[in-house]
């Protein structure tokens, strides 16, 4: 197996390693996610699979600006989803970026100990 596709391997263990770790807060993470947009639903009088969509790009910042909310609730329910959603974001990078530093270390120890023999 080529060496670029083990490295890869090695870093989707630790990515799943971790993601394992962290999976309670993500998962509340999501949860809140989800009541927001059940609140902005009653809020803002709109489908819940609309705010649902607005609510996935307020928090991973992408505003697109199609779906924008009119309600003084409903913008205030969206500040706490991009608050949400910077958090969410910023775990998920931690853990990619962790995963990269283990993968890189194991590999490290694996090379020395075979440089040795």
């Amino acid at each position: 197996m080529p060496m670029l596709i083990k490295d890869f391997l090695r870093f989707l263990r630790h990515v799943f390693d971790l993601l394992h770790f962290v999976r309670g807060v993500l998962l509340g993470q999501l949860l809140v996610l989800i009541l927001c947009s059940a609140m902005l639903a009653a809020a803002e009088g709109t489908a819940f699979g609309e705010t649902l969509y607005l609510s996935a790009i307020t928090a991973l910042t992408v505003g697109y600006g199609d779906v924008t909310p009119t309600t003084t609730v409903g913008r205030i329910v969206c500040v706490v989803i991009g608050l949400v959603g910077v958090v969410f974001v910023g775990l998920v990078v931690a853990v990619a970026t962790r995963a990269l530093d283990q993968g890189a270390e194991e590999k490290r120890r694996w090379q020395e100990a075979h440089s040795r023999e």
